[in-house]
């Protein structure tokens, strides 16, 4: 078993990381950490500062507890590269925190989120952040 995490270091994913830490763990799994960013934003050879920043400490925290641990920068769609890591690292599951916009955003903008509870072909597992909107 594999499980991935669509980690990019907002507060609403700290929690997904706990989870996705502690799923990890439990069930003796690696854990792969994906950051997406855009494709005129970044290489994903030399990322921002930022991006290295909170993919370091996601890894470190993981570590730390005990898991086996991978993060992957890509660039490109998130929606999409989720959903085409877990294919190419076989995930069973796939790990989201739900997104900070508001529910009219995602109405109009969709989310990746839901893009991936929509077309994965493995389980998908939301956290939330506790906070209602």
């Amino acid at each position: 078993m594999t499980t991935l995490l669509a980690y990019d270091g907002r507060p609403s994913c700290k929690r997904a990381l706990d989870y996705a830490i502690r799923y990890a763990v439990n069930f003796n799994e690696p854990l792969y950490i994906l950051t997406v960013v855009s494709k005129d934003k970044m290489d994903p050879e030399d990322p921002d500062p930022t991006v290295r920043e909170y993919m370091e400490a996601a890894q470190k925290k993981a570590s730390a507890e005990g898991a086996i641990v991978h993060s992957i920068i890509e660039t490109g769609k998130a929606d999409e590269m989720v959903l085409d890591v877990a294919d190419r690292f076989n995930c069973e599951t796939i790990v989201v925190g739900r997104s900070d916009r508001s529910s009219l955003d995602r109405l109009f903008l969709g989310s990746v989120s839901d893009y991936v509870i929509k077309n994965a072909e493995c389980t998908v597992i939301l956290v939330t952040d506790g906070d209602r909107d």
